[in-house]
């Protein structure tokens, strides 16, 4: 009878101990996923300023940041408090900024979010077009902007309220999505 207590004790101990050793082991796989997973930070930099140029050495914008993390892996960059400068000579000039930032690839595609504010300028003596939104995507090389989130744009007195808006400044072609709503104010002769 002893030796089928002790052989029940044995069997239990051991287990407990190849339950054990698995449990530590599917753990010590799991952190390790998690941290490969992980973008590893190879760069962060207060006070930032980055320009992009194009193939004949022009500056086409210029990207400023309170402080930016940079990631080795993708080239994708987190921004606090970004402003985007758009500095083609033969448009417009755009400025965006926002809260914060993140930039995929290298500053392809950059999405600005927390109290985005667009400025597009106008021809002297009329008011700049302003686009206030909670998220912006951006790809600067384009002059391209768009959201899907609630936006409302101005201009001097008169203002549209919608929701979603593609902005082409090159082409100079503004597109709202839904739940349009457009305040003009009546010209004074």
């Amino acid at each position: 009878m002893r030796d089928r207590v002790a052989s029940l004790i044995a069997i239990v101990l051991l287990a407990l101990v190849a339950a054990t050793s698995y449990w530590y082991s599917r753990s010590l796989r799991s952190g390790a996923a998690q941290e490969a997973a992980r973008p590893q930070v190879d760069a962060d930099a207060d006070q930032v300023t980055l320009i992009q140029f194009d193939s004949e050495g022009r500056a086409k914008y210029k990207l400023f940041a309170d402080r930016m993390t940079h990631y080795a892996r993708n080239d994708d960059m987190d921004l606090v408090n970004p402003h985007l400068v758009s500095l083609r000579p033969d448009e417009p000039r755009i400025e965006a900024v926002a809260r914060e930032a993140h930039a995929d690839n290298d500053g392809e595609q950059i999405r600005l979010s927390g109290d985005v504010v667009l400025t597009r300028a106008s021809p002297a003596g009329e008011p700049p077009l302003r686009v206030t939104t909670e998220l912006l995507l951006a790809q600067p090389d384009e002059d391209r902007y768009w959201t899907d989130r609630a936006v409302l744009v101005d201009r001097g007195a008169d203002s549209i309220r919608a929701l979603g808006m593609q902005l082409d400044s090159v082409a100079r072609h503004i597109e709202f999505m839904a739940d349009v709503v457009d305040t003009i104010q009546p010209q004074h002769k």
